[in-house]
C-alpha cells in the first residue's frame, strides 16, 4: 500500500466537565497596537490583536537576553565590563569600565532595573561581543519558534532591524518562565548588589514592574516579568499571572502610559474568567484502526493532551488523518498519522497516533504482527530468521536430492544383479 489518505471526524461532549457561560474576546478592551495571551501549560494563544504585526520591543528584549545568559553560564561567575559600556543610553547602574560583578547581579540589573549598560555586560562576556550575542539572540528565538523576531542587541535600544511580533514575544516569555531561576527574578521586588572594585557603595534596585509590586495596578497572583519603553516603541510589557497552578501571560506592544497596566490586567482577566485547562487526550489511548494489508492496526495516541477549553464550549471535535506513504517494515512507535483537537474552528492540540506492535511480511510474503520485545531486535532476527530458513529449505531441497539418488542407484544395482 503505497498511499493511505484517510480523515475521520468524532465529536465527542463535555458537558459534565465544562460549564457553560457566555463571554467573548470581542468585549475585551485592549488599547495597545498590538497584543497576544498565552497560555504557559499548552502553549495556546487565547488573545491576539495584531499579534504578527512586526513592533519594536524596546526592554522587553531583555527577557532573552536573560535566558540565554541563564543557559550559557554560571550565576556565580563574574563578568569584567569592557570599554564599549561606555555611553549607553537609557537606564543603567552606571556600571564602569574593568568593574566585576557577578552574573547574578547582572541578570538582577537587567530585569528589575533595565539596565542597559549591565545587558551589554552580559553580552560581551556570555557572547564575546554584543554583535555575536545578537547572532546567539536570533538563533535562539528562531529555535523557539519566533520566526518573526530580529534582535541586533541585548537591551532593546532602538534599531530600525531590531523587531519582533507579539506572539514571537509570548512564545520566547514562555519559553523563559520554565525556567525556575528566571521566573525567581522576574518575581522580586528588591535586590541589593553588593560594592564591587570600581563601586564602593550598595546598589539597590526596585522591581518597574507595578503588577507585582504594591501599587494601585497590583494585580494578585502577578509573577512577572519585563516593562519596555522607547519613544519609537512606545511603551511595551510583558506580564505573568498564576491562579491556582494556571500561569498565563501577556504581552502588549505600542501602548500609551498607564494603558500598559490596565490593558495587561484585563487580558489576564480575560484569560483565568473565560479558560480553563482540560486534559483532552490520555498517552496509550487507543482512538481507532487503520486498514493495512490483511490486517487492522490499532491507532494510540503517543501523550497527553492539554487544551485551554473555553467555558462557552462544550464539544470537542476530533480529527484523525493518516500518513500517505506507510510501508513494511512498521515498528513500534512508529507515527501513522495524527489526531487533531478542535473546539468549533479552534485549535487546541494534537498528538501522533502510534503503533504500539511491530509488523513486517514473513517468508510466504503475508503481514504478520510481531511482539514489541522482539521487534526491538527485529533487523537482527529478521537476518538469523532469512538465514535459518534458507539454511532449512537448503537442507531439505539435500534430503530429497539424496533420497533420490539412493533410489535410483539401488534401482540400478537390482537391474545389474538380475542380468546376471
Amino acid at each position: 500500500m503505497k498511499k493511505i489518505i484517510a480523515v475521520f471526524i468524532i465529536t465527542i461532549s463535555l458537558f459534565t466537565v465544562l460549564p457553560f457561560t457566555k463571554t467573548y474576546a470581542e468585549n475585551l478592551e485592549v488599547s495597545a497596537q498590538s497584543a497576544a495571551l498565552i497560555d504557559c501549560r499548552t502553549g495556546q494563544i487565547l488573545y491576539e490583536k495584531n499579534a504578527d504585526q512586526k513592533m519594536f520591543p524596546a526592554s522587553i528584549t531583555k527577557i532573552l537576553t536573560a535566558i540565554i545568559a541563564l543557559e550559557n553560564s554560571n550565576l556565580n561567575e563574574s563578568a569584567t565590563a569592557g570599554n564599549d559600556i561606555l555611553g549607553t543610553d537609557g537606564n543603567k547602574i552606571f556600571i564602569q569600565p574593568g568593574e566585576i560583578l557577578s552574573v547574578k547581579d547582572l541578570l538582577y540589573s537587567l530585569l528589575l532595573s533595565s539596565a542597559n549598560d549591565a545587558a551589554v555586560v552580559i553580552a560581551d562576556h556570555v557572547g564575546g561581543s554584543t554583535d555575536d550575542f545578537a547572532k546567539m539572540m536570533n538563533k535562539k528565538a528562531a529555535d523557539i519558534g519566533a520566526t518573526n523576531t530580529h534582535f541586533t542587541n541585548p537591551n532593546g535600544l532602538h534599531d530600525d532591524n531590531h523587531y519582533t511580533t507579539a506572539r514571537d514575544m509570548a512564545l520566547i516569555t514562555n519559553y523563559a518562565m520554565k525556567n525556575e531561576t528566571f521566573r525567581k527574578i522576574v518575581n522580586t521586588q528588591k535586590y541589593v548588589v553588593n560594592p564591587t572594585n570600581k563601586f564602593d557603595e550598595e546598589r539597590i534596585l526596585y522591581t518597574e514592574n507595578k503588577l507585582i509590586k504594591n501599587s494601585r495596578y497590583h494585580y494578585k497572583g502577578a509573577d512577572g516579568v519585563k516593562t519596555g519603553y522607547t519613544k519609537k516603541a512606545r511603551h511595551t510589557l510583558v506580564a505573568s499571572a498564576s491562579k491556582n497552578g494556571h500561569r498565563l501571560i501577556s504581552v502588549i506592544m505600542g501602548d500609551e502610559g498607564n494603558k500598559m497596566w490596565e490593558d495587561s490586567t484585563n487580558l489576564l482577566n480575560y484569560g483565568f474568567s473565560n479558560y480553563r485547562v482540560v486534559t483532552i487526550s490520555k498517552k496509550d489511548q487507543t482512538v481507532g484502526t487503520m486498514n493495512f494489508k490483511n490486517l487492522k492496526i490499532p491507532l494510540v495516541t503517543n501523550k497527553n493532551v492539554l487544551a485551554s477549553m473555553p467555558l462557552d464550549k462544550n464539544t470537542i471535535t476530533k480529527k484523525i488523518s493518516l500518513n500517505d506513504d506507510i510501508s513494511l517494515p512498521i515498528q513500534a512507535g512508529t507515527s501513522l498519522g495524527k489526531l487533531k483537537y478542535y473546539a468549533d474552528d479552534m485549535y487546541l492540540g494534537e498528538a501522533d497516533l502510534i503503533t504500539n506492535n511491530s509488523y513486517q511480511k514473513n517468508w510466504l510474503g503475508r503481514v504478520k504482527q510481531i511482539n514489541a520485545e522482539i521487534s526491538n531486535t527485529s533487523d537482527d532476527s529478521n537476518k538469523k530468521l532469512k538465514v535459518f530458513v534458507t539454511v532449512s529449505v537448503l537442507l531439505v531441497i539435500y534430503i530429497i536430492m539424496h533420497t533420490i539418488k539412493s533410489c535410483h542407484r539401488k534401482k540400478y544395482i537390482f537391474k545389474k544383479t538380475n542380468r546376471r
